[in-house]
C-alpha cells in the first residue's frame, strides 16, 4: 500500500485536506515535522506523527530504517517552505519523483529568488540584504536606508518575521527581533539573511500554478497593521482582462526562470496601475483555504493532483 509522508506541515485547511484526501483512498500517512511543532489531535489518530530535526541525512535515514523500499512504497511531499528544500532533497536521496530539489533549495531563499527575478528582468520590488551577525553591514544598510521599507528574513514561511517600517527607529526594533527569534526560533527564522526591500503599494494577489502551468488566482485581503497578516482570499479579482494576462505572464514566467515546473508553486504578487510585481515564490503547495477556491472557482483540484501526481509518474516509470 502507497504512503503519503508530509515532510514538514502546518494547521491549515490544505494540511487536513491534503491528509483527509489520502486517507479517503486507503493510503497511510506519516508526518515528519520539527520538534517545536506540537501536532497531537490535529489530524486524525491514524495518522503517524514523527517528530525530527529538519536535516536531509536524519529524515532519509529514519525513513530507510523504516521502510524497506521506499522508491515502491511512499511518496513524499510538503506543505512548509522552511521543510521544501528537505523534502525535495529526501525524494532526490531516495529516487522518488519530485521537484528539482536544486531548483527549490534556490527557490526557498528570498534573497536567491530576487537575484533569479532580476538576472531574468521579471518585476519585483528592489532590496538590498546583509547577515544580521554582520554589524557593519547592518549599519551600512541602516546608513542607506529609505523608508517605508519592508523587512524579510531570506527563510521562512507565513509572513513570520515581514514587517512594513516606516521610521528608523522601527528598523532598528524589528532586526533586534529577528536576531532574537534567530537564537530562540531558528525553525521559524532558519535564516542569518535578511532583506530590506521596497515598499511596492497595490493590491496584493496570489497566483497557483500546477507542473509550470497557471491554474488559478486569488486577491488577497491583509490584517490592519504592518505584519502583513492574512484575512481572506476571493477569486473575485477586481481587475481587467489584460491586468489579469499581465498577472498570469508575469507569475509563469516566474516559475520557469527558477525552474519549478513539478507540482504546485504559489506566487505572490503585487498589482499597480495594471501591471504585476513578484513578492515572492513558494515552492510548494499553497496554504489556508486556497486550494478551495481555486477547486470551486477555476475547476481544479491542486490537493487531488498533487495526490495522483507521483501515482501517476510511477506508471508511467513502469
Amino acid at each position: 500500500m502507497m504512503r503519503l509522508v508530509i515532510i514538514g506541515t502546518r494547521k491549515t485547511g490544505t494540511s487536513l485536506a491534503l491528509v483527509s484526501t489520502a486517507l479517503k483512498r486507503g493510503m497511510p500517512v506519516t508526518i515528519i515535522s520539527n520538534p517545536e511543532d506540537r501536532l497531537e489531535e490535529v489530524f486524525p489518530p491514524e495518522v503517524e506523527i514523527k517528530y525530527l530535526p529538519a536535516d536531509v541525512s536524519i529524515i532519509s535515514g529514519w525513513i530507510r530504517k523504516e521502510y524497506l523500499r521506499p522508491e515502491a512504497d511512499l511518496r513524499i511531499t510538503t506543505i512548509n517552505d522552511v521543510y521544501a528544500s528537505v523534502a525535495a532533497q529526501v525524494n532526490s536521496a531516495l529516487d522518488l519523483p519530485g521537484p528539482d530539489a536544486s531548483a527549490v533549495t534556490r527557490a526557498v531563499s528570498k534573497l536567491q529568488q530576487k537575484r533569479i527575478l532580476t538576472d531574468n528582468n521579471i518585476p519585483t520590488s528592489g532590496y538590498s540584504e546583509f547577515r544580521l551577525s554582520d554589524h557593519k553591514a547592518r549599519g551600512e544598510a541602516l546608513h542607506r536606508l529609505q523608508l517605508p521599507v519592508v523587512i524579510k528574513p531570506s527563510e521562512g514561511t507565513a509572513s513570520n518575521g515581514v514587517k512594513l517600517c516606516c521610521q528608523h527607529s522601527e528598523v532598528i526594533s524589528h532586526l533586534d527581533y529577528l536576531v532574537n527569534q534567530k537564537e530562540q526560533r531558528p525553525d521559524l527564522v532558519p535564516s542569518d539573511t535578511v532583506l530590506l526591500e521596497e515598499y511596492l503599494p497595490g493590491t496584493e494577489y496570489c497566483v497557483e500554478y500546477f507542473d509550470g502551468h497557471y491554474v488559478g488566482a486569488m486577491r488577497k485581503s491583509k490584517r490592519y497593521g504592518t505584519e502583513f497578516l492574512e484575512r481572506g482570499y476571493t477569486s473575485e479579482l477586481d481587475i481587467d482582462e489584460k491586468t489579469l494576462r499581465n498577472l498570469i505572464g508575469t507569475g509563469a514566467r516566474a516559475v520557469q526562470a527558477a525552474g519549478l515546473d513539478w507540482g504546485p508553486v504559489h506566487v505572490d504578487c503585487i498589482v499597480h496601475n495594471g501591471f504585476a510585481s513578484i513578492i515572492e515564490l513558494n515552492p510548494r503547495i499553497a496554504g489556508s483555504f486556497i486550494c478551495d477556491i481555486v477547486r470551486d472557482a477555476y475547476g481544479f483540484d491542486m490537493v487531488e493532483h498533487l495526490v495522483d501526481k507521483p501515482v501517476s509518474y510511477t506508471h508511467l516509470r513502469a
